[in-house]
């Protein structure tokens, strides 16, 4: 893999430490009302167990090159993320989710995938430096970036109105179709032996440290953030709107 600038590396790396940040925020005004997520245990129990799998472990497997094979299959950078996605729908599923689906305000909840405009325009800046194939970028077909501006939009919408959650619905399920739709342009531009976008650099930030923090903690924080917005929508009577 050519090798990224130390800027476009930086700033990824202050991306990955805002989003982390975000989410130990939102679980502390979750627990805000004194409860323990965690019998015996504090707020701090559930974001640092979470970020030790999102980041720390897949850190440290990148860094040592734990990851660097793609064939033969099974590949051990593709098996981590899918197993650290199957925790991820569970987590979402679990009383962590529950509990910030019904105390953080339905706007709080859309604008946190704001996060996704400077990830993508990160990657754009990957592609120009070779990093990655032009396919992972909303210059090829990642269109994800949509997610990200649209989420601002609505957040600010939902400030002032109620009675919109159909139109939450509506930009939740677009924004998981196209979270699904890039992290399959991601895996088939891998060198797997099924690689279908071969014009470019291959995809190998699955199995590069730091950038193995997109599929194992910024994809999730996503798929987390949709899945949560799904139990909020559920419930008889979305959070109220309001500031995040």
């Amino acid at each position: 893999m050519a090798g990224p600038s130390a800027i476009t590396t930086g700033s990824f790396v202050l991306v990955v430490l805002a989003v982390a940040v975000l989410f130990m925020v939102t679980w502390w005004k979750a627990c805000a009302d004194g409860a323990r997520p965690v019998p015996g245990g504090s707020w701090l129990s559930v974001p640092l167990l979470v970020l030790a799998g999102w980041l720390a472990l897949p850190g440290v497997l990148a860094r040592v090159g734990a990851l660097d094979r793609y064939a033969p299959l099974p590949a051990p950078a593709l098996i981590l993320v899918g197993v650290i996605s199957i925790g991820t729908v569970a987590l979402a599923l679990s009383p962590v989710g529950a509990r910030i689906a019904s105390t953080v305000p339905l706007a709080g909840l859309v604008v946190f995938h704001v996060f996704r405009v400077p990830v993508e325009l990160l990657l754009q800046r990957l592609y120009v430096e070779g990093v990655i194939p032009v396919e992972m970028t909303y210059a090829g077909r990642n269109f994800d970036i949509v997610t990200g501006l649209t989420a601002a939009a609505l957040a600010l919408f939902l400030r002032s109105r109620r009675g919109m959650r159909w139109l939450v619905l509506a930009w939740n399920l677009l924004g998981i179709a196209l979270l699904a739709n890039i992290v399959i342009v991601a895996v088939l531009s891998t060198p797997v032996p099924f690689r279908a976008f071969a014009d470019g650099p291959p995809n190998l930030l699955p199995s590069t440290f730091p950038y193995v923090w997109l599929p194992t903690f910024l994809v999730q924080a996503a798929l987390f953030g949709h899945l949560v917005v799904f139990r909020a929508l559920a419930r008889p009577e979305a959070p109220p709107a309001g500031p995040a």
